[in-house]
């Protein structure tokens, strides 16, 4: 189990279904922890400050973790782990994000990240032993790796051999998307571990894969797994040959490096509500008048997480962030979440983007449906923001009030700000097109009597210059 900082109910569920000889992940009294063998302790280094984990931590590299020294946790932690005697202690991180759940560029980022550390754990004659992209996580908009029992000391240098699973995770996924217009949901929710060589050549046509920027990654590599099944398998004794020159696997990854950068740098934006902020008719001010609505009400009630279903390019979740809150930044529409991600990379803020679905979330996966937790259950905040929301739940998503109300209680531990459009809206009347018109009973009015089964009306404020209205409510009691 990879995952640093699942929340502790999922760790202390799962971590014994988990137990990779070389180290698992748990969590005690709220803590993260992971169990590590004697040799994963030996390369890591111990406690000291001129440890090679001490400078992957200072380097930025992998999540902040040390090794615990405290005399308590020494003599409980190998009693209730028996068979490890030597333990770290993470960072805990806020939200978990998985693949599926990124843009084309955080994709390419995490991959341009596990490459940094390769090289860099080159440089120390080490490497890792994994290339998974579930390895990576995003913290306040930047990756960083967090399975610290991946890092190995191999007996071979001049090659990688968690090169094919990368591909699998990181390459393949771009080079769909850029070439064949899949999306990355689409590629990693049917499979966990990415797709092989062969089935990524069979998306393509044979001239595409005479192409240079198929040639070396794809076709050859399928060309070659099939005349591997055939001959007869390498020995093992040549496999762990010792050989320690690091410059042909340097040189691949520097190639690797920037073909993947390259993708996330070609990849344009188009998506249908990427462009919102231009096309919805706000009368002059009335943005500023929201936005001046929203900030007031987080200043008064200062929350430490923010939720922002439906963010479009983020500008809500910035004044979130601005007021101190750590935010996740949700949307359906991928090219707006990559437009944000795009942004943080330029002015980073204490923002986790996610590409998702709230009438479709991810769903729980991996082994018991437990590996990898549900989005409504890694969620939520004790703000959520529904800005300009409620008519795609209700018209793209088919929701009534009443559901759209339960999903919202659901997601917030205590406030929500609902921002009501009445249906001759242009954005309203924009998703009514060749449809029928269900919602004339869909008033101001029948608005807040549905949410009043869950919330405390706290105040009601009309956004000046438009018809919208704001709605700042407080969860009840269950």
């Amino acid at each position: 189990m990879s995952d640093v900082a699942t929340s502790s109910a999922a760790a202390g569920r799962v971590a014994g279904s988990f137990r990779d000889p070389s180290g698992y992940v748990f969590a005690r009294n709220g803590r993260i922890f992971r169990a590590i063998d004697e040799q994963c302790g030996e390369v890591l280094g111990g406690p000291d400050g001129a440890s090679l984990l001490a400078k992957l931590v200072a380097e930025k590299l992998v999540v902040r973790t040390e090794f615990v020294t405290d005399d308590a946790l020494q003599t409980t932690l190998p009693a209730e782990h028996p068979g490890f005697c030597r333990f770290l202690e993470h960072e805990r991180l806020w939200p978990i994000t998985y693949p599926y759940e990124w843009s084309v560029s955080m994709l390419a980022d995490a991959g341009l990240h596990t490459i940094d550390l390769q090289l860099r754990l080159l440089a120390e004659g080490c490497a890792l032993k994994d290339g998974t992209a579930y390895n990576i996580q995003f913290v306040r908009g930047r990756p960083t790796f967090i399975d610290l029992s991946s890092i190995e000391r191999p007996q071979r240098l001049d090659l990688w051999f968690a090169l094919g699973q990368f591909s699998q995770m990181f390459l393949f996924p771009l080079l769909l998307c850029r070439r064949s217009g899949w999306d990355l949901r689409s590629y990693f929710l049917a499979n966990l571990g990415g797709r092989g060589v062969e089935q990524v050549a069979g998306g393509f046509g044979w001239f595409q894969r005479l192409r240079p920027g198929l040639l070396l990654d794809v076709t050859l590599p399928a060309i070659l797994t099939r005349w591997a099944d055939k001959a007869s398998k390498m020995s093992r004794e040549v496999l762990e040959k010792p050989r320690r020159n690091t410059g042909p696997q340097i040189a691949n990854l520097r190639r690797l490096r920037k073909k993947l950068a390259r993708l996330a740098a070609g990849y344009k934006p188009r998506g249908v509500w990427s462009d919102y902020t231009q096309i919805c008719n706000y009368e002059e001010g009335a943005e500023r008048a929201k936005k001046e609505l929203v900030k007031r009400f987080l200043e008064e009630t200062r929350p430490r997480q923010v939720l922002d279903l439906g963010c479009n390019t983020g500008d809500y979740s910035r004044l979130a962030a601005e007021c101190g809150a750590e935010v996740i930044a949700a949307d359906a529409d991928h090219d707006a979440v990559e437009l944000l991600y795009r942004r943080l990379r330029q002015t980073p803020a204490a923002i986790t983007p996610m590409v998702v679905d709230l009438c479709n979330p991810s769903p729980g996966l991996g082994f018991m449906n437990r590996e990898r937790m549900p989005f409504l259950e890694r969620v939520g905040g004790d703000c959520v923001f529904a800005l300009a929301l409620l008519h795609h739940l209700l018209v793209s998503g088919n929701l009534s009030l009443g559901a759209v109300c339960e999903l919202l209680w659901t997601l917030t531990r205590r406030d929500l700000i609902l921002e009501y459009i009445p249906t001759d809206d242009n954005m309203f009347q924009r998703l009514m097109k060749f449809r029928v018109n269900l919602f004339e009973g869909l008033t101001l009015a029948a608005a807040r009597e549905a949410f009043s089964q869950r919330f405390q009306l706290l105040k009601e404020e009309p956004i000046a210059g438009s018809k919208r209205t704001l709605l700042f409510l407080r969860k009840a009691a269950v």
